[in-house]
């Protein structure tokens, strides 16, 4: 679909609900002006802007999978071919995926935005303006920056895209791009509630986004004094946010909430379809992904708690991620933040500027006595940032953190045998085709 489509789509559903991830309201049916008409209005446009997280394109699937794939974690083992591009990191201008993510990123940064140039004029109380108005920048900072991660400096979008005259707009440099998502979110932990159900962000939400995005910024831009943002976030979070690492590893997938900052909440409207395209072909699966050898060998002989709850094999001993089971309804929970990576965006700041090398230890071994496995042999800070990589592998699993990772320390062409110009994906051909101002990736 042409990126003019989704933006027209866009314009409409910013203003309402998605009841099921793939509702489309055609874009006569109502106007932005009668849908923010009142409070009933926004908080309807809230759910949506929330909804876009179970797109196919997003949290609901490629988000996901994508992370994982591009990396070394998971194989191609199914029959999409856009997939098999993702793995071989050798991936076409009109990837249907990589499309996706774009489109369903800015797909929901246009339904903020929408509620953003709206809000001002409708009656609420002061605590509901500034949660729905907290809700809509930390999404926008979530979007820009998963897009981010994937594609470099990118067009920034604070203005919503009222007409087809808007479309044109040239990308962002890659600082510019982290000064909006940096100012979102500090915006967002001073307005936001400090708990919030599952599903929805809390002041702490922002926090520790701001923590990820810190750690990344730092790798970027090798200041110091960025780590130690990322750290002081980061410690926020641990020690004021009332969260606990949960008791067992294999807890964090059956129900346990605990450890949960911020995750996608699914239900039989709102399903993501993980399961089944983790589940092999004997449980009725497409199999398109699947954990490779490497990575299975990569696992210690004593890590099974959480080899156990990542991993398991079917009747023909194939291997398959057991992370996401329920392939009826597609209601599993999907992580965006944990408490555990906060112990790790903390060890790694610290082991990344010559820190403690006791205080570092301690973080990752903070993991690994909930994992089972004795305390980490790494002694130096060589050997520390690689069992903070290797620790963050095993750990987050399958949960859409991977890639950035290895992209973000500049190890995915040493990892991953890459050249340097592939860890960014292409624009999609579509942006390209509708945005007179739009560049190409170098490579592509």
């Amino acid at each position: 679909m042409k990126k003019i489509s989704y933006i027209l789509l866009v314009i409409a559903l910013a203003a309402m609900s998605c009841t099921k991830m793939l509702d489309v309201q055609p874009t006569d049916a109502i106007s932005a002006d009668v849908a923010f008409k009142d409070k009933a209005g926004v908080d309807k446009a809230v759910t949506g802007a929330y909804n876009s997280l179970h797109d196919a394109g997003n949290y609901g699937r490629n988000q996901v999978i994508v992370e994982d794939l591009a990396a070394d974690n998971l194989a191609w083992t199914g029959t999409t071919r856009e997939y098999m591009q993702i793995a071989e990191n050798n991936i076409a201008a009109d990837n249907a995926i990589i499309d996706g993510l774009w489109a369903s990123n800015y797909d929901c940064i246009n339904r903020v935005n929408n509620i953003l140039f709206r809000i001002a004029n409708i009656d609420m109380t002061l605590s509901e303006r500034n949660t729905y108005t907290g809700d809509g920048l930390f999404l926008r900072a979530l979007s820009h920056y998963n897009l981010l991660c994937y594609f470099g400096g990118i067009p920034v979008k604070t203005k919503p895209t009222l007409d087809l005259g808007m479309i044109n707009q040239a990308r962002n440099s890659v600082a510019e791009v982290y000064t909006q998502i940096i100012a979102d979110l500090l915006q967002a932990e001073t307005i936001l509630p400090a708990t919030r159900p599952l599903g929805w962000a809390s002041s702490f939400s922002a926090k520790a986004l701001l923590a990820r995005v810190y750690l990344a910024q730092f790798q970027s831009t090798g200041d110091p004094a960025i780590a130690v943002l990322a750290k002081t976030k980061a410690d926020e979070v641990i020690n004021n946010g009332g969260f606990t690492l949960a008791p067992a590893y294999s807890d964090l997938f059956n129900g346990n909430t605990s450890e949960s900052i911020f995750e996608v909440v699914f239900d039989a409207q709102n399903y993501n379809r993980l399961a089944q395209y983790f589940f092999p072909v004997s449980l009725t699966g497409r199999y398109e992904v699947s954990p490779p050898a490497a990575f299975i060998q990569s696992f210690q002989a004593t890590d099974t708690t959480r080899f156990d709850a990542s991993i398991t094999f079917d009747e023909k001993n194939l291997p398959y991620g057991i992370k996401y089971k329920d392939y009826t309804s597609g209601t599993d929970r999907v992580y965006v933040l944990r408490l555990a990576e906060m112990y790790m965006i903390r060890a790694e700041a610290l082991a990344y500027t010559d820190g403690n090398i006791e205080d570092i230890r301690s973080d990752i071994n903070t993991l690994r006595t909930r994992a089972g496995l004795p305390a980490t042999t790494a002694t130096n800070i060589p050997e520390l940032k690689l069992a903070i990589e290797n620790e963050r592998r095993h750990e987050f699993a399958f949960e859409s953190q991977r890639w950035s990772d290895l992209v973000r320390t500049k190890r995915a062409t040493t990892v991953l045998g890459i050249d340097e110009k592939f860890t960014l994906f292409p624009i999609p051909l579509s942006e390209l085709q509708t945005n007179n101002l739009m560049t190409q990736n170098p490579g592509y």
